[in-house]
């Protein structure tokens, strides 16, 4: 949120010099990102899958970002007010949810088949989450500049 704190709603929505998606794009990317693998989660968590071992997931941000090229989201125009609300949707509503359901060690000791990263903890997705999030605000700093 703090990135986009001195932008214009026509900076959110511009696309950087040289290409590339929007600000806006990349916080609603950011948001259906987290929504999805919350909801990966909250089907996993029933199942079976025991533990696994703990790894870097860093690594995984461009095996995912790679499978997302030409997912953006669709050309419009969304307000700062509108990011905001997806943002703390994101993290009131389905991250929220996730932690006041379970605890860490539950994640740690359960797996699941993830079709892209294959066998990984729960605990490994939730980092995830938290490197994907910083991955796209060093993007959002770097394309600042451009706009």
């Amino acid at each position: 949120m703090a990135s986009l704190d001195s932008l214009s709603e026509e900076q959110l929505n511009k696309s950087p010099g040289g290409g590339g998606w929007s600000i806006a794009q990349i916080v609603s990317h950011v948001c259906d990102t987290e929504k999805g693998i919350v909801e990966t989660l909250l089907n996993a968590l029933p199942g079976t899958g025991g533990k696994v071992e703990e790894r870097d997931v860093a690594p995984l941000i461009e095996t995912f970002e790679s499978s997302q090229v030409g997912t953006a989201s669709p050309p419009g125009s969304l307000s700062k007010a509108q990011l905001i609300r997806l943002l703390e949707e994101s993290r009131f509503k389905y991250l929220q949810y996730i932690f006041n359901k379970t605890h860490e060690t539950v994640l740690t000791e359960k797996s699941m088949d993830h079709p892209l990263f294959g066998k990984i903890s729960l605990k490994n997705l939730v980092d995830f989450i938290w490197l994907h999030e910083q991955y796209h605000v060093d993007q959002i700093e770097k394309a600042k500049p451009r706009i």
